[in-house]
């Protein structure tokens, strides 16, 4: 199976369990409604899949717990973008090709829905993996010393014309802010799936290169894709005084670091029925 064929297959099983769950767990039907407004916005489901892909690479059996598990993976990275894109963060005014959670209901009732999400998709998590270990890999991965520890450095280097040049930090606030929930992907998957210990290695060998490309892509997105294709503002980092590996390095040594990347995703897979895997590199071509 192709990663196109695979994305096409396990993609709307994943819509489906999300539509159908948020719809029939929560109690309050406004909240419902603001929650699936934004979690059924599109996007790629990138995550969700990355943690099914990882478990078809060692053999595992997809099962409806994993699905379960897939979906809470989502819930947290959605509520993630709702509250980066509040007025106090990025304020942008359009995800998706929609207008933001704040701006289609409001700013407080976005915070509410991104609040509710995030204990939702952990919930989800501890139901389908029935253990204690994937909730805490995730846990780990969204904290202070992970995904909301480079989400406060990316608000502490804006505007600060310290940060401009300083690798270091750089490196570790998107490392942090987008490749600890990507990695956490594919661990709690190897968890799961039982992975033994040199194929486990190999695999988050693959999401730590993965997961600190996918930044500086979604850093050159912003200057090669126009807001229609992008499905949110572009252009726009550079003139918000924000910091990062594009406005570090320019666009051709961004794209250089990319492709050093990607030769290291792609080796670490050696040895892995890996196809599907190395298929999410492909997503990179558009602004290569």
């Amino acid at each position: 199976m192709t990663f196109n064929e695979f994305r096409a297959k396990w993609t709307p099983v994943v819509d489906d369990y999300l539509a159908a769950h948020l719809a029939s767990e929560i109690d309050e039907v406004k909240l419902s409604k603001i929650m699936t407004y934004s979690v059924m916005a599109g996007g790629k489901r990138l995550r969700p899949l990355l943690f099914l892909a990882t478990l078809d690479a060692i053999n595992h059996h997809i099962t409806a717990q994993d699905i379960q598990i897939a979906g809470g993976i989502e819930l947290i990275h959605t509520y993630s973008l709702i509250h980066d894109d509040l007025p106090a963060m990025d304020n942008d005014d359009y995800r998706r090709g929609k207008l933001t959670s704040h701006k289609k209901w409001g700013e407080a009732e976005a915070i509410l829905a991104g609040d509710a999400l995030l204990p939702l998709g952990l919930q989800w998590i501890a139901e389908g993996s029935e253990s204690a270990d994937l909730v805490k890999i995730m846990t780990r991965a969204i904290g202070a010393n992970g995904m909301v520890g480079g989400q406060y450095l990316d608000i502490a280097a804006t505007n600060n014309a310290t940060v401009a040049t300083d690798a270091n930090l750089i490196n570790r606030m998107e490392w942090l802010k987008t490749g600890c929930l990507i990695v956490a992907s594919v661990e709690m998957a190897a968890v799961a799936g039982c992975a033994s210990a040199a194929n486990k290695a190999k695999l988050l060998a693959f999401g730590r290169s993965f997961g600190r490309s996918y930044q500086i892509y979604d850093d050159l997105v912003d200057i090669v894709e126009t807001s229609t294709a992008a499905g949110k503002a572009t252009h726009k980092d550079q003139e918000n005084g924000k910091h990062n590996t594009l406005t570090m390095l320019g666009a051709e040594r961004s794209r250089a670091e990319l492709r050093t990347l990607i030769k290291a995703a792609q080796t670490s897979l050696t040895g892995l029925d890996s196809g599907i895997l190395a298929g999410f590199l492909d997503l990179y071509q558009k602004v290569l």
